[in-house]
Parts: structure tokens; sequence; C-alpha cells
């Protein structure tokens, strides 16, 4: 018992990581050391389970993507596990129907092209699977089977005619030599035809009677007809009339209308229900019309392609900015030395007098000596020693000058770099339009307008009702209280993309495109934020997985700065002592559309031509 839930927890962990096969052996061996524990059992069903529905996973996306035969082999290995599967059952027989759907198959006789492919299932095969499904699934049958369309079982063989005699006699004479009773009504003109056919079947010497008499026959049973006048009220009175439900799954309920539309006035099916929530079509017409309608509207109803759109887009920002050279000072000041030096000595007595007396500046030293040992010292600031260049000139005329800035060397380097990926996939149905956003709305302020007692006091200014003033008793008994309304409109920031594909009879893929990338620049103009906006729309044709370039943008901006003497710094050997200061910008934006196919529509240019009136027995 204990290695058996040692293979049990083995088999958990597998199936966590999606490793089914090594999974169900666990649990196979769990339960052959336990075969008491009941778990293990669950877990093996458990197991199966999803091994069967990834393979049937597997097999739908083999087959939207046109690869038939792997669908067909994944399927046979989820039969394989779990023949009795329900999903296997469903995705790999032979055809899509549900129980009613075959009930009223068999008892209509009609062999319909099954849903899941071009096979078609005979009756014989259709009823025993049927009868199969009923007894797996016994909650799907619901009411009893109902009869469906009457139909004639004449003789075969050819057979001549050479008749001279009333239309009557004549359709009477044919319809006995197959062995089918012929029932003539009232409304049936009694006039003289000719009947002359060799080597005819029963099909076409019954049209060509029917024809020449200008009647039609209704089938009472597998061996009898009645036959009336063809017009308008034998027809109302005759001919028999069949109940049938068409289902539309998976149609909105314009596409519903539109169908009751093709089948009102196209075949001229005039009892007709349309019933939108159930997603269906109730028709009562005769067997001749329901069948060329069916396979008119099997048609309309095949689903329309669809396509999978890629947009890619490929953003690199770069930022390269270099600062290179000396940066000089380019003002200078010029001054009188004594001047200066006198005016820090008279300025500053105090501290002259404690630096005598602590011995930091000896008697009897000038005031500009007294003034140099205080700046030095720190106790001073003075342009005096601060920058200063040199000193020219002796006695009172001496003269020194000084720099505003000190001279400084640049030798730096600042870059970025930044890239940016949108991946956008969008399927969308063959000519329908379709739109991806992604980002946020950004409220703008349009206008604001002010509502209240205040507007009303400063229209009201000049008013007064027993010489008291309208706005002072406004503000006194209301407040003067006023409310500012804004009108606010949300833009759309981030990216917009809006597809419409249409896939065309060569398999190539047309799309019209319209991308929109909008985002905030950071300024303002009037209170409202400055918006960048790029927006590309095209109308291109490309093959199915082929890779076509939207838009391709490239932005450079550069800008140079340069420090240095005027007249001076241009002349052939003085450009050095110079500050260059140069800054590149460049923005790259590549938009790539790649279309898939992932589903196609009908390559059928035009339907069989199918006759609706034709004059028939059965």
């Amino acid at each position: 018992m204990r290695e058996a839930e040692d293979a049990y927890l083995a088999g958990a962990k597998k199936l966590e990581h999606d490793d089914l096969d090594a999974a169900e052996a666990q649990f196979q061996r769990a339960l052959k050391l336990d075969p008491e524990n009941r778990n293990y059992a669950i877990a093996i069903s458990v197991a199966r389970q999803h091994r069967v529905t990834e393979l049937v996973q597997q097999a739908t996306r083999a087959r939207l993507t046109g690869d038939q035969a792997k669908a067909n082999t994944l399927l046979a290995k989820a039969e394989k596990i779990d023949p009795e599967n329900p999903v296997v059952i469903e995705h790999s027989g032979p055809f899509l129907m549900s129980s009613a759907g075959a009930q009223q198959a068999v008892s209509a006789g009609t062999d319909r092209t099954a849903a899941a492919g071009t096979e078609t299932v005979p009756l014989a095969d259709r009823t025993q699977m049927l009868t199969a499904a009923s007894a797996q699934e016994p909650w799907r049958i619901q009411g009893p089977t109902l009869a469906g369309a009457i139909r004639l079982a004449p003789a075969d063989g050819v057979k001549s005619f050479h008749l001279t005699t009333t239309s009557a006699d004549v359709i009477r004479n044919v319809a006995l030599a197959y062995g089918i009773r012929a029932i003539i009504d009232d409304s049936v003109e009694n006039k003289t035809l000719h009947y002359d056919l060799d080597d005819v079947t029963y099909q076409q010497a019954m049209n060509i009677a029917m024809s020449m008499g200008h009647v039609f026959a209704t089938p009472m049973d597998e061996t009898t007809v009645v036959v009336a006048k063809d017009d308008t009220p034998s027809r109302a009175r005759f001919e028999r009339q069949l109940e049938e439900t068409i289902f539309l799954p998976g149609l909105s309920t314009e596409q519903i209308n539109d169908l009751a539309s093709v089948v009102r006035t196209v075949f001229d099916v005039k009892q007709t229900a349309v019933q939108t929530g159930m997603g269906s079509i109730v028709v009562r017409a005769p067997q001749a019309v329901l069948e060329p309608m069916n396979r008119t509207l099997k048609d309309l109803m095949d689903g329309p392609g669809e396509v999978m759109v890629e947009v890619k887009l490929y953003e690199v920002d770069t930022t390269n900015m270099n600062n290179i050279g000396a940066a000089i000072p380019t003002q200078f000041s010029v001054f009188n030395v004594d001047q200066a030096a006198n005016a820090i000595v008279s300025g500053n007595q105090a501290l002259v007098q404690q630096a005598v007396a602590q011995g930091l500046v000896p008697p009897g030293t000038s005031n500009l000596q007294i003034a140099l040992a205080l700046i030095n010292l720190g106790l001073v600031k003075s342009s005096l020693a601060t920058n200063l260049i040199g000193v020219f000139g002796g006695g009172i005329i001496q003269t020194g000058i000084s720099a505003s800035t000190n001279t400084t060397f640049n030798l730096a380097l600042n870059t970025s770099d930044s890239r940016a990926l949108d991946d956008v996939q969008l399927r969308v149905g063959d000519r329908q339009p379709a739109t991806f956003r992604e980002g946020n709305k950004y409220p703008i302020t349009t206008s604001t307008y002010t509502s209240g007692i205040s507007t009303a006091s400063s229209a009201l200014g000049n008013a007064s009702i027993n010489g008291v003033s309208v706005a002072s008793l406004l503000s006194q008994y209301a407040g003067g209280s006023s409310t500012t309304i804004p009108q606010i409109t949300y833009e759309d920031l981030g990216i917009t993309l809006k597809a419409t594909p249409v896939i065309q009879k060569s398999g190539r893929i047309n799309l019209l495109l319209d991308l929109k990338i909008e985002a905030l620049a950071g300024s303002s103009l009037g209170g409202n934020p400055v918006l960048e906006s790029r927006q590309f729309a095209t109308d291109l044709t490309v093959g199915d997985g082929e890779s076509a370039m939207m838009v391709s943008n490239v932005t450079r901006n550069e800008t140079a700065a340069m420090t240095g003497l005027p007249g001076l710094s241009e002349l052939p050997g003085f450009q050095m002592p110079l500050q260059d200061t140069l800054e590149r910008d460049q923005n790259q934006l590549v938009v790539v559309v790649t279309p898939h196919v992932v589903r196609r529509r009908s390559d059928m240019i035009e339907g069989p031509r199918i006759p609706i009136r034709g004059l028939t027995a059965n």
C-alpha cells in the first residue's frame, strides 16, 4: 500500500507537468499494487480524459490549418484510448448531427452531406448509427418519429406508347403501364392528345404526359397518384406540404432574417416562421421546393473565411550627446588694486585689529598686504584674488584683471538607446471590419460654463426693489454661490488598429488597414495638452503568411553648440580653447503586417442549377 501511494504521488506530479503518459503509467502501477483503492482508478480515468482532450484539440488545430491527414491520425489515437468518449465520437464521427436532426433525415429518407466532411452517409448506416446513439444517450430521443414524404415505387424498365385519346386516358394508361394507379380530378381538361414515345422510363413518360395535359400529380401512396389541373387552386387543394426546421447555429439575427428573405423571395415559400431566439427557420413547402432550397441554403450557410492579422511595430529611439573642449571665461573685470585694498581694510577694521593683535598681520603692513592676508585667511571674499588673471601697473594706477568663471575642461559622452516592440494579433472575419484599441482615455476640457446665483446677480446688477438692490438680496439670502461645469471629451491614447480583410479567389488577402498611435507631447497650449499623433492608412494585397512593410519612418535631429572667444576663436590655431556640444536624436518606426488565413471560405463561384417547379410524379 505504501508503494501504491508513492506511485500515486509520482503520477500526480507527472500530471501537473502535463506528462500524461507517464502519469497514467504510475496510476496503473498504483492500482495494480492496491486494487481496492478506487482513487487510483479515478486517477487513471482523469489522466485518460486529459490525454483525449489534448489529442482532440491538436486534431482541431490541424484541421483548421488544412492538415486533414494529421487530424485523422490524432483522432484515431484518441478513439483508441477511449472509444466511448462523447468528445471523440463528436469529432471523429462521419457526420455531425443531433439526434433530432438524424431522426428527421432518417424519416425523410434524404442523403444529406455530412457537416464535418464531404462523405455522404447511406440511409441504412445512418439508421444504425442513430440506434446506437439512442442506446448510449437515451435522453436525446424525444417524441415519436414523424413520417416523411410519400415516394412512388413505379416499375423499372422502359416502355413504348402510341396513343391518340383524351388527356385523362393517356395519363391513366401511361401510369398503369408502370404499375401506378392514376386518379383523375374533375379539374383536368378533357382534350385529345397524340402521344407517341418509344423506350422511355416512367419519369420521362409521365413528365411529357403531364406537360401536354397541363396537369400535376400528387402521390397518395407508393402506387397511387392524384392528377389535377396545374393551377394555383388545384395545387392548394392537392399538393402535399412538408414542414422542415432549418437550424442556423451561430448566426446573428440579421443573418437569419436574410436567409428567411431568400426562402420567401427566391423559392416563393409563403409559410415561413423565423425563430431568432432559437436560431432556426420553420418552413412549409412541397418536397420539390425543399430539396433545392436546402442545397442553396447549405452554400449560403457555409462559414466565411477568417484571417489572423498580425501587426508588429518596431520603434528604436537613440540619443547621443557629446561635450568636448574647454569652457574659458568670456567676461572679465578690471579694477584698481589700491582702491579695492583700501575698501577691504576700511570696511573690515575690526577684523584688521584682531589680525594685528593675534600677529597674523605685522604692524606697518600696507593695505594691499592686509587685504590679501584677510582674503587668504578666508575672512573676506573679494574679486581682488578670486579668479585673478593678472596685475599690471604700479602705485596708485596698479590695475587688476579677474575673470567671471574658472576655466574648465570637458570630455563627456551621454548616450541612450530604447527599443520597443508592439505585437498586435487580430482575428477578423472575411469582409468584416474589426477594431483593436490599447491604451487609456485622457480627459480634455473643451469648454466651461458657470451657473448659479452669482451669474444672476451680475445680470441684475442695476435692478432694485423698493430701493434695495436685487443683487444684494440674492447674495444675502442665497449666499451668492455658483457652480462651474466643464465640458470634457476623452481622447484615446495608445494604439488604435482598424482592419478589414478580403480573401481573394487566388488565395491572396486584400487588407484595408488604419493604424493610429497617439500620445501626450508633454507640453500644453491654452491649458490643453498637446497630442502627438501618427496615423497610417493603407490598402494592400499580400499572400497568406507573407509580410509587408506598411510604413517606415526615420526622424533625425542634430543640435550643435560652440563656446569661445569672438573673433579670436575663428582664427587658425586658436580653436582649441573651445567648448563643443553636439546632440544627435534619432527615431525609427517600422510597421510590418502579416496576415494568416485560419479558415478559408468556399471556393465555389456558382452552385448547381436546380429546377424548382419540375413537373414530376413524385
